[in-house]
């Protein structure tokens, strides 16, 4: 579905915003934790799984699959970010600013693989 297509009740899943964060651990060092985004970190968004594979990584079954999620239009989310649905991180790795009036984002994230 583009985005063009999107209506607002069509964003019928919640999920989270994330960003790796690192933070002073108070003894000279940092903790380096995801952490949700500081505005709004919760929002509806549309989700379309598209793509999926399986190989082998380090003598392992890796499974990947690619997902678009369109939620409305926001400046602070970056490829450097990532998406938590259902309970499982998915790795940003495009966002498409798809009309000039700044409706809706198209994210394509990724599942199954480290950032």
């Amino acid at each position: 579905m583009k985005s063009s297509a999107v209506k607002i009740g069509n964003l019928d899943q919640r999920v989270t915003l994330q960003r790796f964060t690192e933070t002073p651990d108070g003894i000279g060092g940092v903790t380096r934790t995801w952490a949700d985004l500081a505005s709004v970190p919760r929002v509806w968004a549309h989700v379309q799984p598209r793509l999926g594979s399986e190989g082998m990584e380090q003598g392992r079954v890796n499974a990947t699959l690619m997902a678009t999620f369109t939620i409305r239009y926001r400046a602070d989310i970056s490829e450097l970010d990532r998406i938590i649905w259902k309970g499982e991180p998915w790795n940003i790795r495009r966002i498409m600013r798809t009309s000039q009036r700044e409706q809706f984002l198209e994210v394509d994230a990724e599942r199954g693989v480290h950032q």
